[in-house]
């Protein structure tokens, strides 16, 4: 059996080997890798596309391994493994309290913001700022517990998964 993987790695010596070393351990065959340091993402981590093969507990277990270094997996097979989440908050939101709720969520590990909609009434009791945010798909419960805790930090209410 054959897998596709796409997975970002920090840019510092040795993560490559650091998911290959237990991959071949378990008897998986990495048969391509194409490691685009060329390419970083926003946040400086490089895309690494591979192909392993193996029996589907190999690969099975190559998976889990990965994810328990802590290692994005964005696709598997070409199916996308990121999740994406919509939020609204909603209270006594001025541009500048706004701005710095977003810091907050932007600085949470692993949550990338896709994008934020403000919407300022006239009176700021009325306001609603809309995020999108993206995660791995096995985290978004996680990302859910700390964006409410944001949420009640700042008083502000936190409509879910809209």
């Amino acid at each position: 059996m054959r897998l596709k993987l796409l997975i970002e790695l920090p840019d510092t010596p040795g993560q490559l080997v650091n998911i290959l070393r237990p991959l071949s351990g378990l008897g998986a065959n990495v048969s391509t890798i194409i490691h685009e340091h060329d390419n970083k993402t926003a946040d400086g981590k490089i895309p690494v596309h591979f192909t392993i093969d193996g029996s589907r507990e190999v690969l099975k277990r190559g998976i889990e391994i990965i994810r328990q270094e802590d290692i994005d997996i964005i696709e598997i097979d070409d199916v996308l493994q990121r999740h994406k989440q919509t939020f609204l908050l909603l209270g006594n939101l001025s541009t500048n309290n706004m701005m710095d709720t977003i810091h907050k969520i932007d600085e949470l590990k692993d949550i990338k913001i896709a994008s934020v909609d403000l919407n300022i009434g006239d009176d700021l009791q009325e306001s609603v700022c809309k995020v999108v945010i993206e995660t791995s798909t096995n985290r978004t419960n996680e990302s859910t517990h700390l964006i409410q805790q944001i949420a009640d930090e700042d008083n502000l209410l936190l409509v879910k998964e809209i």
